[in-house]
């Protein structure tokens, strides 16, 4: 064996230094069968501060596991110190290793016998293991138990099939066992390094070990679409074999390239989820390459691909079974249309041919082979088929008088299918007279009417094919819009025979569920990354934006109904955020603030994709998107929903304030329950010098129990109080004690008596809460001067924020910063300084009762009030 130059001095200064050294690995195995080694990688007795200083120029690639890069001649080697590996815990690193000076130890601990041979000129190779008898076998075999090797890094198990990919090798019946029955561990590796080894695998001269990983079980953890395509059958005249199977000769006939293995192997991936048996037992896979790019997209992005090569497979799956009408115009609008390298489309669809029965092969080849002509004769003739080379652009057009904006873009578009439909309009001069015609037509809406009439009857077509394949019949349907509503005008009713309420929004399979509102038929349609979502003016918009309970127009086009524009409906009102309503099931009333709307049997009442009704709803909780049209109700969607909080363990704190969130403080007792919208509380509780605050998440239709005892601290807790007043000779007492203003004292965590007496004013009493290190509370009496209008109001406040609610007198401490008002009875101490006003409104006469009546309770010392939205 011949080692480079620079591998033999590395070698021969560590000998000379005292130290074993030997060319190790791959290197070794590759040099064997007579191939050119990637890298060289060195095995040594000396330690990495021993090898660091015998050399100039090294790195410290890896200290912890021995490794230190020798740069020399421009070249970088790895020189690794013999170790032995501690125990893998997490089925990836060992725990620790050890250094020694047994090449054998080292050895061991290697994952493959053709992976664990070393060689230097002195002693020449060492085989410990058999492994160049595996290697004149063609055998992948573990070092040892393969067991133990496949337990210490579950990633030898994807390696074991690359390599056999690699170098056309078979693996060991028990190293493949061991894969099978290990193959879950596989799951705890990264998606980065299963990427890698995938990306290896499938770029080798031997792709169709794909098998092997389908056969051992790898592809059921990281990639269980493949399975399913293996065991898809494709029961046609096209297809000879599964879905799986074609695909593998597929990627056999594509250049051994990332972006064209990855397009071979994921071309045909949405087939299994779009598959339709018709009555004769044929199978067809309408919509197919729109599936498959949606779902290759989730898997590349899964594998942690890299986005430009994501943007190129998904384009060539997206395409792959494109054919277009074979004339020089339509090769030029697919010029336009396809942001992809054209020969490798060719390569692609050749390769898809070849995976395919005998039947019309040589049609089909015909047909890719004038697609290709075609493109070429277009290309060499350098017709515009894109705006850049249109003789004309935005500076001639404004020059010209054309205003800027959208209807300018509309121009440009129209001038560029004039010149794809005749190249020789691309001319200055003609352009510019069209520009002015068409930017006339734009003013009027006019530009475009031919192109929307197509839409409309692509839009007509599909509706009339809908029932047949679209349909999802979960739900009985109820009595269509135009029976229902007997005041609904005709012009009402024509408008909404395109619109539908998005029942479903499944992003993983690129699909909408839809029904159509006057007939309450149900479809399903597929969208993908070319489909336009704009809101109801025209404007781009999110995909996340189109939730169940919208309501929509679209576009679709092409033989699969591919959505091409889904639109928000501007023929229906829609009210957002709605947490104030109310029903009358009784006559299918429901309350919108203080309006009656109607609701049929074909009402859709949603949260999410699930069919609720209106029993599920809690009003001043929910937060719902309501659509309708006139005084009827067509949909109601759940935005936010509501959970449970539940108190436990509460004898601490009993007849105590509990404050959740900004909501307004409740007292506590044990068994208590909340109802709150869903989300994140800051909940805070004090009393008796005891208390803290604690981070609750709701979550929907869950019941969360809070043990309060769980929150008393460490205690007894106090605050740092101070009271302001600008009344001269007020007087201010706390627990019936006289106190000084702006003097600092020491007050316990918990309820408190406040009260103020002045000449001039009535007493003014509040109950004080008191749950944080310090405060300053700056009193204002001024609603209680003598002859002022008194208002029955309360506030809590928590961080700053003040909330109205009922009558009487509470105050309360909560993280040191509190604003009060003074016509409320509940003062909070919250982040450091409070003050008050008299600004506060008054509630609604039910929370004033409810106010009353706990009062009475507590014998007028503190307060529970019901926040808004926040019911028990």
């Amino acid at each position: 064996m011949q080692l480079p130059g620079s591998v033999e001095q590395i070698i021969h200064t560590l000998e000379q230094a005292g130290h074993e050294a030997y060319a190790v690995g791959g290197c070794v195995r590759d040099a064997l069968l007579g191939l050119e080694p990637d890298d060289w990688d060195i095995t040594t007795s000396a330690e990495p501060s021993e090898v660091k200083a015998l050399f100039h120029r090294t790195i410290d690639t890896g200290i912890k596991h021995g490794t230190v890069t020798v740069r020399m001649d421009g070249k970088s080697f790895e020189v690794t110190t013999y170790r032995i590996d501690g125990k893998y815990e997490d089925g990836r690193h060992p725990e620790e290793v050890t250094f020694t000076k047994s090449l054998e130890e080292d050895l061991k601990r290697r994952d493959f016998t053709i992976n664990a041979m070393a060689y230097n000129d002195s002693t020449g190779i060492v085989d410990l293991f058999g492994g160049q008898s595996d290697l004149h076998e063609k055998m992948i075999r573990c070092v040892g138990d393969p067991i133990e090797r496949f337990s210490e890094d579950a990633l030898r198990m994807m390696r074991a099939v690359r390599f056999a990919a690699k170098l056309d090798f078979s693996i060991d019946e028990k190293t493949k066992e061991a894969i099978t029955e290990l193959k879950e561990n596989l799951s705890k590796v990264s998606a980065e390094r299963i990427q890698v080894e995938l990306t290896k695998l499938i770029t080798s001269d031997h792709p169709e070990r794909m098998r092997t990983l389908y056969e051992t079980g790898l592809t059921s953890v990281f990639f269980p679409e493949w399975d399913t395509t293996m065991r898809c059958e494709q029961n046609t005249k096209h297809h000879c074999y599964t879905v799986g199977e074609h695909t593998i000769v597929v990627m056999q006939h594509v250049r051994a390239d990332k972006v064209m293995r990855l397009a071979a192997m994921l071309h045909d991936i949405g087939k299994p989820v779009v598959k339709r048996t018709d009555k004769k037992g044929h199978d067809h896979f309408q919509g197919h390459p729109q599936m498959s790019e949606v779902m290759a997209e989730k898997i590349l992005r899964r594998l942690k691909y890299d986005n430009d090569t994501i943007k190129k497979v998904c384009t060539l799956v997206r395409y792959h079974d494109e054919r277009p009408v074979l004339n020089p115009r339509s090769i030029r609008r697919c010029m336009r249309d396809m942001d992809l390298d054209f020969d490798d489309l060719f390569e692609l669809k050749r390769a898809d041919n070849a995976g395919q029965s005998d039947y019309m092969r040589e049609d089909k080849l015909k047909a890719i082979d004038d697609f290709e002509q075609l493109y070429h004769e277009n290309l060499d003739a350098g017709y515009c088929t894109d705006k850049k080379r249109l003789a004309v652009n935005g500076g001639d057009l404004i020059k010209a008088g054309v205003e800027k904006g959208p209807d300018m873009g509309r121009v440009m578009e129209k001038l560029l299918d004039d010149v794809i439909d005749e190249p020789s309009e691309n001319d200055k001069d003609t352009l510019l007279t069209k520009a002015h015609k068409y930017a006339g037509l734009a003013k009027k809406g006019k530009l475009f009417l031919s192109i929307c009439i197509l839409f409309l009857c692509a839009g007509l077509s599909l509706t009339a094919c809908g029932s047949s394949r679209g349909t999802v019949s979960y739900r009985a349907p109820g009595i269509p819009l135009s029976e229902a509503s007997g005041d609904a005008s005709g012009d009402a009713k024509d408008s909404l025979d395109k619109v539908y309420i998005i029942e479903e929004n499944n992003q993983d399979e690129g699909k909408l569920t839809v029904m159509n509102v006057t007939s309450l038929r149900e479809f399903r349609y597929p969208y993908n990354v070319s489909t336009e979502f704009l809101d109801k003016y025209g404007d781009m918009a999110s995909l996340d934006d189109f939730k169940p309970g919208m309501a929509i127009t679209f576009d679709a086009s092409g033989r699969y109904g591919m959505l091409t524009k889904v639109q928000k409906s501007n023929a229906v009102w829609e009210w957002d955020n709605l947490k104030n309503f109310s029903f009358d099931e009784s006559i299918n009333l429901m309350k919108l603030g203080d309006e009656n709307y109607k609701y049929t049997d074909s009402t859709l009442f949603l949260d999410g994709k699930i069919l609720i009704t209106p029993d599920d709803l809690v009003s001043g909780v929910d937060e719902l998107s309501v659509v309708g049209v006139g005084k009827e109700i067509l949909s109601v969607a759940v935005n936010k929903s509501h959970g449970y909080l539940q108190l436990s363990d509460t004898k601490r704190f009993d007849n105590s304030l509990i404050q959740i969130g900004s909501y307004d403080a409740s007292q506590v007792s044990d068994g208590k329950t909340f109802t709150l919208p869903v989300g994140t509380y800051d909940i805070t509780v004090a009393n008796n010098g005891w208390g803290g605050t604690k981070k609750v998440k709701i979550k929907k239709n869950v019941t969360s129990v809070l043990n309060l005892e769980s929150m008393k601290g460490k205690g007894p807790k106090s605050c740092k109080l101070k009271f302001e007043i600008d009344v001269k000779g007020a007087k201010i007492y706390l627990d019936g004690k006289s106190v000084k203003k702006d003097k600092t004292m020491t007050v316990l965590y918990g309820v408190h008596s406040l009260k103020v007496t002045a000449d001039g004013y009535d007493d003014w009493e509040r109950t004080l809460y008191v749950n944080s290190s310090k405060a300053t509370i700056s009193l204002d009496i001024s609603d209680s001067k003598k002859g002022s209008s008194k208002s029955n109001s309360t506030s809590t406040s928590n961080s700053g924020t003040t909330n109205s609610t009922t009558n009487n007198s509470s105050s309360s401490t909560n993280s040191g910063n509190t604003s009060t008002d003074t016509n409320g009875s509940t003062v909070t101490t919250g982040n450091g300084s409070t003050s008050t006003d008299s600004s506060s409104g008054t509630k609604q006469s039910e929370r004033n009762k409810a106010q009353e009546d706990y009062l009475s309770t507590l014998a007028d010392s503190i307060v529970s009030t019901l926040g808004s939205g926040l019911s028990d």
